[in-house]
């Protein structure tokens, strides 16, 4: 697997729903907040309803607020881009411009997710691997059963 990098030259912003945890919680089911934010995104509507409040493109997870590295609590919302002059009700995140590895998957969710965040870290483990920024990394739903992984370095 071979990461594109890109120079992400806008700010961006996304809008949505968010919570905190850490990588330890996640891969303990009965500690796991991911799903249920996930869960409470579908069944609520949130890409239909931040599309009314003028949100557009996919809906995107945004990994934010590291407290240090892949052990340390992070933020995650999940939400789609909103335009940075839009009054926003709820949590946002402001994506700095960057450079970033993106990683390609395709498979059925959230299997395709749960395996692309092992390649990324498996990546990252190289010795000639980059060094992750910790400043807000993507997930990216581009189709149904397509996702891109967008890691800032």
């Amino acid at each position: 697997m071979t990461p594109a990098l890109v120079n992400q030259s806008k700010r961006r912003c996304v809008a949505g729903i968010a919570t905190r945890t850490t990588n330890a919680d996640e891969m303990q089911p009965s500690n796991a907040r991911i799903p249920g934010l996930w869960g409470e995104f579908a069944s609520q509507n949130w890409a239909e309803r931040l599309g009314q409040g003028g949100a557009f493109g996919p809906t995107i997870a945004v990994y934010s607020a590291y407290e240090s590295d892949v052990s340390g609590s992070y933020q995650i919302l999940i939400g789609r881009e909103v335009a940075r002059s839009a009054p926003i009700a709820g949590p946002a995140v402001d994506i700095a411009p960057g450079t970033y590895l993106v990683f390609k998957f395709s498979g059925p969710l959230p299997g395709v997710v749960i395996d692309g965040w092992r390649a990324v870290w498996a990546f990252f483990e190289r010795p000639d691997a980059p060094t992750r920024a910790y400043t807000a990394d993507l997930e990216v739903y581009v189709e149904p059963e397509r996702v891109e992984i967008w890691i800032a370095v």
